[in-house]
């Protein structure tokens, strides 16, 4: 199963001590190989002044369970296979300005 962007999974936690962490799903078709990865930017419940706060009415559908900040700095990439569920799906809007501000921290301009 691939995932679509904006779509927020349950994925392994790359970053820190859990089994698994919420991440959002960057990536489109273009991504090389996309039937079997995609980009992931990794959501927190730490706040922090740069990360993105996401509020119920970033969903589309869905949700998650704490109060929870996307850090668009933090990017991987992850197997489809490695995902354990779906949460839920950001609007269009909320994706775009993650995607943009993980470009930023890549030089985009």
């Amino acid at each position: 199963m691939s995932y679509t962007r904006g779509t927020v999974v349950k994925g392994p936690d790359l970053f820190g001590p859990h089994e698994y962490r919420p991440l959002i799903c960057l990536s489109d078709d273009d991504h090389p190989f996309s039937d079997e990865e995609a980009l992931y930017a990794a959501v927190t419940t730490t706040r922090r002044s740069v990360a993105l706060p996401l509020t119920d009415e970033d969903f589309t559908t869905g949700g998650l369970p704490q109060e929870s900040y996307v850090n668009p700095w933090t990017i991987t990439s992850i197997r489809h296979a490695d995902i354990q569920a779906e949460e839920g799906q950001l609007t269009p809007e909320t994706t775009e300005t993650i995607a943009q501000q993980a470009a930023a921290y890549l030089g985009v301009k």
